[in-house]
């Protein structure tokens, strides 16, 4: 017997809500139409403009403590998340 998902199931893939071609790869670019385009571009406005708001607000981790935090999963030592 074969497994597929339940037919009331519903798979987002992405900001389009397009399914690939069959044959699409995940790494091929699609196309982009105007609409989508504008779409993500208002997303990408207002992502900048909510760091922005965070940078001002100085809501930042410095780096060298994001990496000493990395480094230190998996260890005996593990830090908290910054």
């Amino acid at each position: 017997m074969r497994w597929q998902l339940p037919a009331t199931r519903t798979i987002l893939r992405g900001m389009d809500n397009v399914d690939p071609a069959p044959n699409d790869s995940a790494d091929t670019p699609r196309p982009e139409n105007e609409a989508v385009r504008q779409l993500r571009l208002a997303w990408e406005a207002d992502m900048i403009a909510a760091a922005d708001a965070d940078i001002a607000a100085g809501r930042l981790v410095d780096s060298a403590k994001v990496k000493a935090w990395i480094d230190s999963i998996g260890t005996d030592h593990e830090l908290p998340v910054p």
